[in-house]
């Protein structure tokens, strides 16, 4: 099975391998070059004594107006990879077999059909684990330094550094595998493959993640803040900012300040710390902390990786009951 899976795959690993080539030659030297600039302006010392003072918010907002945009659509253009490489190996896994006929002949020989699917899913699995892997180390080296202003839960980050993107292709090329066994032609199975990718993805991302643990919830006072607070501004270690969920000022009791009296303060320039302390106005903040980062990953991860099992063992039991 081993060598018949290498020969029936051996192109999807190439372009795989060529994948990673690609990327490392794409963000590897323009990491450097982020790097150079990160020691240049100064933003590490920065971020571990503080941004204000000495030059270093202006350090800091340079550094960022430079890097940040390039870094999040550099990595936006592979935030469709996932999806695309699990639906296309998949969807071809059995799509092919239908469309060329040869699933008579593989499935006439001494290995059960569901034993023969079981096998490949595990072999392919394991290469698409090793890719995805090498994907995400040249991603999270490329935008390391960003992310020790902007943190790692944006999703330009959180999509692609960690294990998360791992489970994205496993899901979709579970996808594609049922899909592939239900319609039977490739290219069906690879739209229908990956448009169910994204309608998991997209509600994970823009709704459920922020609820895998619950936010901390804070009252700062507001000196020092006027203006809008950044990441830094809740308790996070030096170069992991938090994610931060929602922000604005509340009075004694809890409840949020008219916009009508938030445009009044900020017309206020300087004054306005006064002017709030005064009022007994607080700042109120909602954010996951920066610590959760990983926990956060091995959550998204599970979650897609237990989707992508429940679909490979629905494939497997409708083959099985086929050729029952």
């Amino acid at each position: 099975m081993i060598w018949v899976t290498w020969r029936q795959h051996r192109g999807q690993a190439f372009a795989g391998l060529a994948l990673i080539a690609l990327a490392a030659l794409v963000f590897l030297p323009y990491g450097r070059a982020i790097r150079d600039a990160y020691a240049q302006h100064g933003v590490g010392p920065c971020l571990v004594r503080g941004t204000g003072g000495d030059g270093c918010q202006s350090a800091m907002t340079t550094f960022m107006e430079q890097f940040n945009g390039v870094a999040n659509h550099l990595l936006t253009w592979f935030t469709p990879i996932p999806g695309l490489i699990g639906a296309i190996v998949g969807a071809s896994l059995l799509g092919r077999e239908y469309e060329h006929g040869t699933w008579r002949l593989a499935w006439t020989q001494s290995v059960p059909r569901t034993r023969w699917l079981t096998a490949k899913v595990l072999l392919v699995g394991f290469g698409i684990v090793v890719i995805t892997g090498s994907l995400s180390a040249v991603f999270g080296w490329f935008r390391s330094p960003v992310d020790h202003v902007s943190g790692r839960f944006s999703p330009g980050a959180f999509d692609l550094e960690g294990l998360s993107l791992t489970g994205y292709t496993l899901f979709a090329f579970a996808a594609g595998v049922l899909a592939g066994l239900l319609i039977r032609r490739t290219v069906p199975a690879i739209v229908a493959a990956f448009a169910a990718f994204m309608a998991v993805r997209l509600p994970v991302e823009y709704w459920l993640r922020q609820r895998y643990q619950t936010p901390v919830t804070r009252l700062l006072s507001p000196a020092g803040h006027w203006g809008g607070i950044g990441p830094m501004a809740v308790p996070t270690t030096p170069g992991t900012p938090s994610w931060i969920l929602d922000q604005g000022l509340v009075d004694k009791t809890g409840h949020p300040i008219s916009a009508v009296l938030q445009t009044q303060i900020s017309q206020r320039g300087s004054a306005a710390d006064a002017y709030l302390r005064g009022l007994g106005l607080h700042l109120k903040v909602v954010y996951q902390p920066a610590n959760r980062f990983w926990t956060f990953q091995i959550i998204e991860a599970s979650l897609f990786v237990g989707l992508a099992a429940a679909l490979i063992g629905v494939g497997i039991g409708l083959l099985h009951r086929r050729s029952a």
